[in-house]
């Protein structure tokens, strides 16, 4: 498979969504009134068990209840994907190797464990120090929401979905968790690729908050998972892009990695 080939292929189904925080409210008037604190969904049991295991074997999913603080626009010049791990029907053509793909992520509006994110695929070439010129982009991402009953009444959600834990706005947002410098998110999203293919992602990102030389914040040791969960706007360009190989069949995990530190900075939009 050529490299624009897996490019193509990688932006198809690279995924992370708009997503929102939560606050705690204080009643000091009333103290006998029970305050209402959302309460996040446990990474075991919302989270597909194949991609846990994955970071798990690379002792990058960081667990703990005080993460920390992640605020502002960093960039990834480029990924390396570690880990293709197939399902055995699948036909999937990408193997690991080097994506020479600009990512742009937004850090936000972090609070009580929740944290608000965006990602952008830009085209152009890379500016000044690496940062991006441009934010055209071919990618649109959507938090999982309209679809919520269409994957809780599925077979391949976890079984925490059928339990009396689940609420709606559990698939609203996205989730960190960590210690120390250390942290991970996690969460679901639907990617609409012109308004063709709709896949639902399993998505799982961990990394060490740091600062360079410069005293700059920096991302370390960035890593970004995925599990296609379903194609929910199937049909035969569908089947026969999966069929083909072009397009990873359910089940199928991609695991990739940024070779260098994200790097706070500036984005010219």
């Amino acid at each position: 498979m050529t490299q624009k080939t897996s490019i193509i292929t990688f932006i198809l189904i690279l995924s992370i969504g708009f997503l929102g925080s939560c606050k705690k409210e204080d009643h000091p008037s009333t103290p006998d009134t029970p305050v209402s604190t959302y309460q996040i969904p446990s990474i075991d049991e919302y989270m597909p068990e194949r991609l846990l295991h994955l970071f798990d074997s690379l002792n990058v999913l960081h667990r703990g209840d005080e993460p920390p603080m992640i605020n502002g626009n960093f960039v990834a010049e480029s990924m390396y994907q570690c880990i293709v791990d197939k399902v055995p029907e699948s036909n999937y053509l990408m193997v690991p190797g080097p994506m020479h793909t600009p990512l742009y992520y937004e850090f936000k509006e972090q609070e009580n464990n929740t944290i608000h994110l965006t990602f952008k695929c830009p085209l152009g070439t890379p500016g000044e120090n690496g940062f991006l010129e441009q934010s055209d982009t071919d990618s649109t991402f959507f938090i999982v929401k309209d679809s919520i009953t269409l994957f809780t009444n599925d077979p391949i959600a976890p079984p925490y979905f059928k339990s009396s834990k689940f609420t709606p706005e559990d698939l609203r947002h996205a989730y960190i968790i960590g210690n120390g410098s250390y942290f991970t998110l996690y969460f679901y999203e639907i990617r609409d690729v012109s308004s063709y293919i709709l896949p639902l992602n399993a998505v799982v990102i961990s990394g060490k908050i740091s600062t360079d030389e410069e005293e700059k914040t920096i991302i370390k040791d960035f890593w970004l998972g995925m599990e296609i969960m379903k194609y929910y706007n199937g049909g035969s360009v569908t089947n026969m892009l999966i069929q083909s190989g072009h397009l990873p069949t359910p089940g199928d995990i991609i695991i990739s990695q940024s070779p260098d530190a994200l790097v706070e900075g500036s984005y010219r939009r």
